[in-house]
């Protein structure tokens, strides 16, 4: 039961101040998404500059700033991020590669059976995730510190596990006074819930340009599992529930989701979910419920986005048996 609860997971006390500062943005561009969906996808690879060289405009004279690629659990599996820079823009676009390997799966899956810790005062998060970003930190740090840079807007983006640290590494610029919240995007796809509810209400209070992308029925955006309102009348599907707010230390999405129920080709239609609960919009991806039967075609709507195949490691775990478990149906 353990082992499928970790592999269903991720397919893939101090007190908390939250400040009402910025309100959430809808003006989401999807032109803009495409380029990062395959600078995510380069995070793959071994040398994304060649990625960085064919699909930025030349005449913004992007390049790869540096890359990083470090130890970040006990069981030697490796995290990792480049960053790109324009200076002819003024532009910085950091960006981190999602899981890479089946044992890698199944310790953050083991994580995310664990309590949350603590992120600054700014709520609770996903234990994995934050001893990646903490190993991937000093890597982004000195570049958002230095003076010379400072007046440079910084993008985050990244799928999957990459998702959940992109995100921890735009609200710690925040936290941290490196950037303000309306100096940063964050883009993700297919990423798992990262923190909890007051996490998500620290992160839109400070972060106004924030989407989740969910390609259809990817289920590792419903990973791990939020708490159900189970007194919520569903008369369409009794076994969907909407998230419950206000639970402190259970997983809790945060920012907008932007949600293709239809697949993601050219003109494909999609939500921007701005409806209750607030980042859990029940109208979008949460409203699906989940059934064994199926699990392969969720687990390729988590591999491709916009058509790309960003993750390796779904494509070469493709057959693994999950086992039957109610988790798929929420």
């Amino acid at each position: 039961m353990i082992i499928t609860l970790i592999m269903i997971y991720l397919l893939t006390g101090c007190s908390r101040a939250v400040h009402t500062l910025f309100p959430p943005v809808s003006e989401y561009n999807e032109t803009e998404t495409k380029i990062l969906v395959s600078l995510t996808a380069g995070a793959y690879s071994t040398d994304p500059e060649k990625c960085v060289i064919n699909i930025l405009p030349k005449w913004q004279e992007w390049f790869v700033y540096k890359t990083r690629s470090t130890t970040c659990d006990v069981f030697q599996n490796s995290c990792s991020s480049y960053i790109i820079r324009s200076d002819i823009i003024k532009k910085i676009i950091i960006v981190f590669r999602g899981t890479t390997i089946k044992k890698q799966l199944i310790t953050e899956g083991m994580q995310s059976m664990r309590t949350m810790r603590d992120f600054f005062n700014a709520g609770m998060v996903n234990r994995y995730f934050f001893k990646a970003l903490e190993r991937i930190w000093p890597n982004i740090e000195p570049l958002l510190m230095d003076p010379m840079f400072k007046s440079y807007r910084v993008t985050f983006t990244g799928h999957s596990l990459g998702g959940a640290i992109a995100s921890l590494a735009a609200t710690r610029t925040v936290i941290q006074k490196l950037r303000t919240g309306k100096e940063i995007k964050l883009v993700t796809f297919g990423q798992p819930r990262t923190g909890d509810y007051q996490f998500a209400l620290y992160h839109n209070a400070h972060i106004p340009f924030s989407f989740r992308l969910v390609h259809h029925f990817d289920l590792v955006p419903h990973m791990p599992p939020c708490k159900k309102n189970v007194s919520y009348p569903n008369a369409e599907n009794s076994k969907s529930k909407l998230c419950l707010t206000g639970k402190n230390g259970s997983p809790y999405h945060h920012g907008i989701e932007i949600w293709y129920p239809y697949g993601m080709m050219k003109g494909a239609k999609y939500y921007i979910c701005l409806g209750k609960p607030t980042s859990e919009d029940f109208n979008c991806s949460n409203s699906l419920t989940f059934v064994f039967k199926n699990y392969s075609t969720y687990i390729k709507d988590h591999q491709y986005y916009f058509n790309i195949n960003v993750s390796h490691l779904i494509q070469a775990n493709a057959k693994l048996t999950f086992g039957l478990s109610t988790l798929f149906e929420k």
